[in-house]
């Protein structure tokens, strides 16, 4: 009797946590992927950063000149619906070597944040200081 109670709680735990990750999932579309290049001595940080608006995501491109001002104005006022979409940024690690490629693994909402799962390839072969990044677009309100 104690081992099917176990078996019960296990079945509706695994149960209870697939299909709340599943209905968690958000749909995105890459925009843009490129390398950022510059010195190493004010790298920007492996991160994610989602922007709800085009004053937030001005105010991040201050970031991006500090280390490669043509690459942000580039990125500087983009023709992109911040009406029915966020624009979200992921920034890989800095490497001596060129070029990582980023891949996502899943973009998904978890207690009310989105959360971007991605893993990065590694450096590759040639030398070059580069930093690789994406652009993505996922829908509000999901």
């Amino acid at each position: 009797m104690k081992k099917l109670m176990i078996i019960i709680c296990s079945i509706f735990l695994f149960l209870g946590c697939s299909k709340n990750e599943i209905g968690n999932e958000i749909s995105f579309e890459i925009i843009e992927e490129s390398t950022l290049s510059y010195s190493d001595e004010n790298k920007i940080p492996k991160q994610f950063k989602v922007f709800e608006n085009e004053n937030e995501w001005n105010g991040f491109i201050l970031e991006i000149e500090r280390v490669n001002p043509m690459q942000a104005e580039n990125l500087r006022n983009p023709t992109f619906d911040f009406s029915n979409n966020n624009l979200i940024i992921v920034i890989g690690e800095f490497y001596n070597y060129c070029c990582s490629k980023i891949t996502i693994n899943r973009i998904y909402k978890s207690d009310g944040k989105i959360i971007v799962n991605f893993k990065e390839s590694g450096a590759g072969p040639a030398t070059a200081l580069s930093q690789a990044y994406l652009l993505l677009k996922i829908p509000k309100g999901e």
